[in-house]
């Protein structure tokens, strides 16, 4: 179940003009998707008029995924293959992390939270296929997942980055402390924008309780269940790519339970990290978003803990290997271990 902000208090936060929100021609493409005599003739129009978004969608149309031996060069083409509401979903994706690369809370690493953000739903694409879902849908869930916590510093910039000071000093689960200090945490607020931008439900479902997956209450082996889980993943995902090599080998064990609960494992986990990384450092240049190498992932599950090098080199005694209840640093991702 759900808990959305009150309609009231969501119109009051919209009247501000400080909610992150798509623009332009994702705003025009929102609209016109609500009529039920749209053409797609007027779609393509307005996808055209903005060169930048035209492009974008044709390298997702022409994605592996798909498995087409010849390119899509045609624009009317390549939304006629993605479908008008994935079409949509996209760009409204695009347009916020377009919009709101930068803001006023002194606190929040917008930087990396847009590059933590498109490495999920990167690696969400990657894992379209076990989530049951096509992999446009779930990476537009997979770059919006967290779109509440932008949402929070947007609306509360000085009242939001003392609390992101809290949650790091003093280790605080940040959806708790935002329900002490707001009344309300970035997963309501979050599922309350992508309803409002007209995503689908299981989306919002899994993308409200990615966070927890297990507390959800999803039926075993449901599609919903799974895609949540796969959502979670793909945040792990997402955090070993941005990790430095000392937190990135704490964060290993939680992701391979993640990965082999989704029957994720060997070879094919090695191969999906690495395509992953490699997109997304792809995708990152051609939208201006920091990201940075990643060593091929067998390299990192082989190398020994560098404080183990660190002391080796130094002629002392090495630490204890991190394990699954290690404690360590509170990052930008809520991902639950």
């Amino acid at each position: 179940m759900i808990s959305f902000v009150d309609p009231e208090r969501y119109r009051l936060m919209k009247a501000t003009g400080k909610l992150p929100s798509p623009k332009g021609v994702a705003f025009a493409i929102i609209t016109l998707l609500q009529r039920d005599d749209f053409r797609v003739a007027e779609l393509v129009r307005l996808v055209q008029s903005d060169p930048a978004i035209a492009g974008r969608l044709l390298k997702f149309a022409n994605a592996a995924a798909f498995g087409r031996t010849r390119p899509i060069v045609s624009l009317q083409r390549a939304i006629v293959a993605l479908g008008s509401f994935k079409v949509r979903d996209l760009v409204i994706g695009l347009s916020v992390m377009h919009s709101h690369k930068t803001g006023q809370c002194s606190e929040f690493d917008y930087a990396s939270f847009w590059g933590h953000s498109l490495a999920t739903g990167i690696a969400c694409q990657e894992l379209a296929r076990f989530a049951q879902i096509s992999s446009e849908d779930i990476f537009t869930i997979g770059l919006l997942s967290r779109v509440g916590e932008l949402a929070m510093a947007s609306l509360y910039p000085d009242e939001y980055a003392n609390v992101l000071i809290a949650v790091k000093e003093m280790q605080l689960d940040l959806a708790t402390l935002e329900r002490e200090r707001f009344d309300m945490d970035h997963r309501q607020l979050g599922a309350t924008m992508l309803a409002e931008w007209g995503l689908p439900d299981m989306l919002i479902q899994a993308a409200y309780h990615q966070e927890q997956p297990d507390l959800a209450g999803f039926p075993d082996g449901s599609r919903l269940q799974t895609l949540t889980h796969s959502l979670n993943f793909a945040c792990s995902l997402a955090e070993i790519c941005m990790a430095d090599e000392e937190a990135r080998w704490s964060l290993l064990p939680g992701l391979l339970t993640r990965a082999a609960r989704l029957g994720v494992s060997g070879d094919l986990l090695n191969d999906t990290v690495d395509r992953m990384s490699r997109r997304w450092r792809e995708w990152g240049a051609t939208l201006q978003v920091r990201t940075q190498e990643l060593p091929p992932f067998a390299e990192i599950l082989a190398a020994s803990p560098p404080s183990r090098r660190v002391s080796a080199a130094a002629g002392g005694s090495a630490p204890p290997i991190p394990n699954k209840q290690a404690k360590r640093p509170r990052r930008a991702c809520k991902c639950r271990y």
